[in-house]
């Protein structure tokens, strides 16, 4: 239902940077999506010996905010965004100088402005959420990450093609995405819920050798999420909350489902914004963007505030949650061989080419219909900048771009 490719993307973004609009400069959600369409079937690369990337810790979350000049700066950023095309633009950074949050444009019903505060499906970043909490249950001895990924399925009915943990998280099973047509079933009426039996059996068969090759697959994401359940003994949301989220002290994040309401302000699209789900469809069961997507989708159903995010992803790469050795296991990426598909898979996490933030930077990417979310984080320069527009092909990577761009250097 939701990708998170963005190398190849991210390189045609510089590429065509030499006529485009300055760092600084609007970018219109026209541009060249960083997530392929959901009608866009996985490619499939062969995977190279992987890169190992050692890194610091980010120190201790900052308690101030931003001065006011960066501030304007940021906050320009969010307005050009919107004033090239994007319905809204909500944004939020972090740095060793402090925070800053901030909204433009309208993403609410009778033209209601976007703020910060407001709730958004932030799709397949969800991902980064589950990987770290697979890699926290290996931390603490519970998990083995070169165990067959079926060792923690117990009676499930699904062939997990001798997949290892790790081989899943780095999206090396052999099994394929999910096919467009369960996906069109999946937004056919927003208030079905999937059960897990449904669910299951829209995970199709194995296509590949595991660990031979790097293919996108949300199906793969389901079963770690079934996984985590199995081995904490909780739903996934009840396993965030205590293993996750409540230790790091993180507000505003949660999984959402079909037994209690997302909480409100939400994100929601605009007209000419909606993609394939009518507006009305919007919020149907209490979450974002409608409970048939929320259920079907389970592992890549998380919703989060930009500065809540910011601040998880903060916490995640300063040991809040898994230590520095697990956190280099996590960012150790495989890049593909493939010149014109350069992916590079971390552990539920992307590493994104040196030359498009200047620096080492890591990933995590949501498109789901009527939603774009994008976390970047430098380690080296300590910065994590956030941005999530209810538009699932606006250029929400070339907005997080041109925060990391008004920060200076």
């Amino acid at each position: 239902m939701t990708h998170l490719r963005i190398a190849r993307k991210l390189a045609i973004a510089v590429l065509l940077a030499g006529c485009g609009p300055s760092a600084a400069g609007p970018s219109t959600s026209a541009s060249a999506p960083s997530i392929a369409p959901t009608s866009v079937p996985s490619t499939t690369v062969t995977v190279a010996p992987p890169t190992i990337n050692p890194l610091a810790l980010l120190p201790a979350l900052p308690a101030g905010s931003l001065d006011a000049k960066t501030s304007a700066a940021l906050q320009k950023v969010l307005d050009n965004l919107v004033a090239a095309g994007a319905p809204d633009a909500i944004g939020a950074v972090i740095t060793t100088n402090g925070q800053w949050a901030g909204a433009a444009g309208v993403d609410g019903p009778n033209g209601r402005a976007a703020d910060p505060a407001d709730m958004f499906n932030v799709a397949s970043t969800s991902k980064t959420v589950l990987a770290a909490l697979v890699l926290r249950l290996a931390q603490d001895g519970r998990m083995d990450l070169d165990a067959p990924l079926s060792t923690y399925l117990g009676d499930v009915p699904v062939d997990a093609n001798g997949a290892t943990v790790r081989q899943a998280l780095g999206m090396r099973s052999g099994i394929t995405d999910t096919p467009s047509a369960i996906q069109a079933e999946a937004r056919a009426d927003c208030s079905h819920v999937w059960s897990r039996t449904e669910m299951l059996r829209s995970i199709p068969s194995p296509n590949g050798t595991p660990g031979t090759t790097i293919q996108y697959s949300n199906p793969t994401y389901k079963l770690l999420g079934l996984a985590a359940e199995r081995v904490t003994g909780k739903p996934l949301e009840t396993a965030y909350q205590e293993l996750e989220f409540g230790p790091m002290g993180v507000t505003g994040v949660l999984e959402q489902n079909q037994t209690h309401a997302t909480p409100k302000p939400w994100a929601l699209p605009i007209a000419g914004h909606e993609g394939s789900l009518d507006l009305a469809a919007y919020g149907t069961g209490g979450t974002l963007p409608c409970l048939s997507l929320t259920t079907f989708s389970f592992q890549n159903a998380v919703a989060a505030t930009a500065p809540n995010l910011a601040r998880w992803g903060w916490d995640l790469f300063s040991g809040g949650l898994i230590d520095q050795q697990s956190l280099a296991a996590m960012t150790t990426v495989q890049a593909g061989d493939s010149p014109d598909d350069p992916d590079l898979f971390g552990l539920g996490i992307e590493g994104v080419p040196d030359f498009y933030f200047g620096t080492r930077a890591f990933a995590a990417a949501g498109s789901q219909v009527g939603y774009k979310s994008f976390m970047a984080i430098l380690p080296d320069r300590q910065v994590v900048a956030v941005v999530l527009i209810n538009d699932d092909g606006a250029d929400a990577e070339g907005g997080a771009k041109r925060l990391v761009a008004a920060l200076g250097t």
